[in-house]
């Protein structure tokens, strides 16, 4: 039974190890341009590296090269206790609570080097851990001073989030502050295992330790995946609106030129890389198409905007597949160099009284645009676009 247990507990603490690793890597590009979310990327990566340090696998591997296990061991300790630092640091930025930042990196840095100096003056040993026999290694107050900071780190982080998860609106922030608190509480539970350990040393308690660690790394890892989540299905979204936006926009800024922001580029840069913030990349092509409109109406005149949309008073219409036919006129006008009116349509409909409908409406208008069944007057003088992909 213990045999099984501890197989199982192991395959857990690998997958929980495996998943907080995918899931600091996928964080790593959002991290770059959030502060906040650097702060937590760092603590995670951490808590990664002094998980990855526990496995069978990696500390063998590392005591053939190093020849010592004690340093090996040291590192560990060392990476999980600054994990338990950035956390609080990443807690007091988000909240605005707790000790001054200056004060929380003073004391964090000076429990870090009561770890090292506690092993320096302990007597020679060739590891740090606490054996089923014997005194733990290198001394009790290393191992006192490690599980004190641990458990202080992460009762706080735990109370903080689940406090925290109540108060937030229900949805995605909910989810991921209720998942760490929860990932945080299993650490927790760890440490007071291996408090429990000190003085019982019953075999069934390791394993228990590393099916802990495991759910820890699980439910962290799950915890940062949700916002990585939710950007790469924000992203599939922009990619398949800017898609069907893209005919529409590169015909009318080839007509109008002076509309783009940035010199346009074909659909697959645009993509890959944005010329600009891509959370706004469908904003900008929204407005550089509304632009565009703004002056193609100057070539249609106010009676024929009429006839194309009884009782708008010589407006563009609302109507997707009225307003698509006439900008495929007025285009070809303008590409035709012929002259603006002097009495053009004017623009009554943005499409929505939200950014949400607007955008709903000019994806119609472009899909209207591209339809064969909405003619124009002439296709003489309708190019192709420079630039466009």
């Amino acid at each position: 039974m213990l045999f099984e247990l501890t197989e199982c507990s192991g395959f857990i603490e690998d997958m929980g190890t495996g998943a907080i690793w995918i899931a600091v890597l996928l964080r790593i590009p959002a991290a770059r341009r959030d502060r906040r979310q650097r702060g937590l990327c760092i603590a995670v990566a951490a808590a990664a590296a002094a998980m990855t340090l526990r496995l069978r696998p990696v500390d063998g591997a590392l005591d053939v090269v190093t020849r010592d296990p004690h340093m090996t061991q040291l590192a560990m300790h060392l990476f999980g206790a600054f994990s338990a630092v950035v956390v609080l640091d990443f807690l007091r930025v988000v909240t605005g609570s707790g000790p001054p930042r200056k004060r929380l990196h003073l004391l964090g840095a000076a429990l870090l080097l009561s770890l090292v100096v506690l092993d320096a003056m302990a007597p020679p040993h060739a590891q740090d851990t606490i054996a089923p026999h014997g005194a733990p290694l290198p001394s009790l107050e290393f191992w006192l001073t490690l599980q004190g900071m641990h458990l202080a780190a992460d009762t706080t982080c735990a109370v903080v989030c689940w406090r925290h998860s109540r108060r937030s609106v229900k949805g995605p922030l909910r989810t991921s502050l209720a998942l760490f608190g929860l990932g945080t509480a299993f650490a927790a539970l760890f440490w007071v295992g291996y408090l429990l350990y000190i003085p019982l040393r019953a075999p069934w308690i390791p394993p228990l330790l590393s099916l802990a660690m495991g759910l820890h790394g699980l439910l962290r890892a799950a915890s940062i995946a949700i916002p990585t989540l939710l950007d790469t299905r924000r992203a599939l979204d922009d990619a398949r609106k800017l898609h069907q936006l893209w005919p529409l926009w590169r015909d009318l800024v080839d007509a109008v030129p002076s509309v783009a922001l940035c010199k346009p580029r074909n659909y697959l840069g645009e993509i890959l890389r944005p010329q600009g913030p891509r959370d706004l990349i469908i904003y900008r092509r929204l407005v550089e198409i509304r632009d565009a409109i703004l002056v193609l109406r100057e070539y249609v005149p106010a009676d024929r905007a009429a006839t194309r949309a009884p009782g708008s008073s010589g407006s563009f219409p609302g109507d997707a597949h009225a307003l698509a036919r006439m900008l495929k006129e007025a285009r070809q006008a303008k590409l035709a160099g012929v002259a603006p009116h002097t009495d053009p349509a004017r623009l009554t409909h943005s499409g929505g009284p939200d950014l949400a409908a607007e955008t709903a409406f000019l994806i119609r208008v472009a899909t209207a645009y591209r339809s064969p069944t909405t003619p124009c007057t002439s296709r003489r003088h309708m190019v192709t676009p420079s630039g466009s992909g």
